[in-house]
């Protein structure tokens, strides 16, 4: 192999490009504080890192779905819980009222009672912040009808969902229901038990109203206490779900943190090691550079000594 004085200068150049580019490779790598820019910095990183970054998006979207969630559910709960006290209030006027009370007693009573179903019917007809109502089911109708004290038989039963999870359901719009034909299931109406929420409270004001004693202590009585269980078992469910929304939340928060840091393991830069690394590799372009100027240099003079003055 023939040594010409060119090709120490290819061996200089060549080295140098080299260096060149490890450090612009290193320099880039410190001032975004990621290894990998694009897929032909490091293929499989790079697809590894697409899908964790997939992953993260995945699960934020989820996150954002569990807050909604989480807001809804809890609106529920704070409405049957509050249309569980009137009801319960209704049973303690109820229990209260005697056979040797004057009519003037018994009305007094029932004005109360009256109250309480005024009560219920703002609670169950309550809208949310975009002005839907919460409990029609899918109508957006509000579900009693508050100049006769009636259901409104145009809302529906039906609930709705919100996935929290993959797979993950919770039920995060509860209807109120009502009698009627065809009947729809809720927190005030149970067409399997026959329930009435409303039913059962404005009955016991009109007999409080009327003086009849016998039906307040007997069935207005039982459709009461049956009420109070109906509305007890929304206020368990509803709280449930507040509970599994809570717990699918703490899963996604912990999924995150863990694929926010697989992603930073394989993306970010090991900044003190990069450091060091581009001090070594500086030096060593340097010293590099100055040998490969003392070669050149050597080589020429070499060759000028071996020409031949004729």
């Amino acid at each position: 192999m023939r040594i010409t004085a060119n090709t120490y200068t290819n061996l200089v150049i060549s080295s140098s490009q080299t260096a060149q580019q490890k450090l612009a490779t290193l320099q880039q790598q410190i001032s975004t504080g990621s290894t990998v820019q694009n897929p032909s910095d490091d293929p499989l990183t790079y697809g590894e890192a697409t899908q964790t970054q997939d992953q993260i998006a995945q699960l934020g979207a989820y996150t954002q779905a569990a807050t909604q969630a989480a807001s809804m559910t809890a609106q529920n709960n704070q409405a049957v819980t509050s249309i569980h006290q009137i009801v319960a209030q209704a049973g303690e006027y109820l229990a209260s009222v005697t056979s040797n009370m004057t009519s003037s007693q018994l009305q007094d009573i029932g004005t109360e009672m009256s109250s309480l179903v005024s009560q219920l019917t703002s609670l169950a007809n309550q809208k949310s912040a975009d002005g839907t109502y919460l409990f029609g089911g899918t109508s957006n109708q509000p579900p009693i009808n508050a100049s006769t004290g009636t259901y409104n038989t145009s809302t529906n039963g039906d609930e709705t969902t919100i996935d929290v999870q993959p797979g993950n359901p919770v039920t995060v719009g509860i209807a109120a229901g009502h009698s009627g034909t065809p009947p729809a299931n809720g927190f005030l109406y149970d067409s399997t038990s026959g329930t009435d929420v409303l039913g059962a409270l404005t009955q016991a004001a009109a007999d409080l109203n009327s003086g009849n004693v016998t039906a307040v202590q007997g069935a207005d009585t039982t459709a009461v206490n049956n009420a109070l269980n109906l509305v007890s078992s929304y206020v368990g469910s509803t709280a449930a779900n507040m509970a599994a929304v809570q717990t699918a939340t703490t899963a996604l928060q912990q999924q995150t943190i863990s694929a926010q840091d697989n992603l930073n393991s394989l993306t970010q830069t090991n900044l003190p090691n990069a450091s060091v690394q581009l001090q070594q590799l500086e030096m060593q372009y340097q010293a590099s550079l100055e040998a490969g100027t003392r070669l050149m240099n050597l080589s020429i003079l070499n060759y000028m000594g071996n020409i031949t003055v004729n």
